[in-house]
């Protein structure tokens, strides 16, 4: 016990003794900390709203106008067997035109006399469990007797599925480099640190100290460093990411775009990774750099 606080208090005179280039090394270290918690949250934000796409595609099923209400019934017992479907809502030819006035009410004047004759056609409405199954389910569905024609939007489904994969590869790529900064600008820092402290290190190495008992008080340091800079850094997303969200969703509602997560659902999981990587930055970035100085 009597050791572990030695240990911790020595990595805390290395702070104190180092304080401006500890300072200097804690600012960029938050730098980097905010823009990775930056593109955590856009990750988290632009998957949220990604799989909102994805849970709305389907596709829609034409009804032959021929077909009677056993064969509708027939066709949705069918339906019902296709796996990769996850809802089937059937829209009648009454319901299909109340859609189109519902769709076009400031352009009546395309629906006029329509309503004697009514040309919409009845369908189903079909959601996917999983967008992957799409082509799937669309191949399925065309074997059905009395289904004249499919509607899907293909295009919208492939990009859908290629701008998600695409995003995660970039904004976790970014991540990846943002770390690997981290851990370079606490290790050079370390370095210092154990230059500086040359002749102590060498005095308890004479007397018989380890390696692990030297290195621990700069462990420790790297560690307080990571800590300390992940809490500021917490501090400073969480004020910025509140402020968004309260104009944001404003703001999207207006130009029509998705809006963002609520900060309830992310505060934890930044907290978390900040933390992680806070001690995880600290404590790799100083054993590189101890590593090599006292050649262990």
């Amino acid at each position: 016990m009597t050791t572990n606080v030695y240990l911790i208090k020595e990595g805390y005179e290395n702070l104190k003794k180092h304080g401006s280039k500890t300072f200097s090394t804690m600012l960029i270290i938050c730098a980097t900390m905010l823009i990775t918690g930056i593109f955590i949250i856009l990750l988290q934000n632009v998957n949220k709203n990604v799989e909102v796409v994805k849970y709305e595609q389907g596709l829609q099923a034409i009804i032959s106008d021929t077909a009677t209400d056993e064969d509708i019934e027939y066709m949705k017992d069918q339906l019902s067997k296709i796996d990769g479907i996850r809802d089937i809502n059937y829209i009648n030819k009454e319901m299909a035109y109340k859609d189109a006035e519902e769709e076009f009410k400031d352009m009546s004047y395309f629906l006029e006399g329509l309503d004697k004759i009514n040309p919409f056609p009845a369908s189903f409405v079909i959601r996917f469990t999983d967008i992957n199954y799409a082509d799937t389910v669309k191949a399925e569905v065309e074997k059905i007797d009395g289904i004249t024609k499919i509607k899907y939007n293909s295009d919208t489904i492939n990009a859908v599925i290629s701008i998600s994969k695409i995003v995660n590869i970039f904004l976790l790529g970014v991540g990846a480099v943002m770390l690997v900064v981290s851990i370079f600008i606490i290790s050079n820092t370390i370095k210092l640190a154990v230059y500086s402290n040359k002749r102590e290190i060498f005095i308890m190495r004479y007397i018989g100290a380890t390696n692990s008992f030297i290195k621990r008080p700069f462990i420790i340091e790297g560690a307080i460093m990571g800590i300390v800079s992940a809490l500021i850094s917490f501090i400073l997303i969480s004020i910025g990411y509140m402020l968004i969200y309260m104009n944001v969703p404003e703001v999207g509602s207006s130009i029509g775009v998705f809006g963002v997560l609520s900060y309830k659902e992310l505060w934890y999981q930044v907290l978390l990774i900040y933390i992680v990587l806070g001690l995880f930055i600290g404590i790799i970035g100083s054993n590189i750099s101890i590593k090599k100085y006292l050649k262990v």
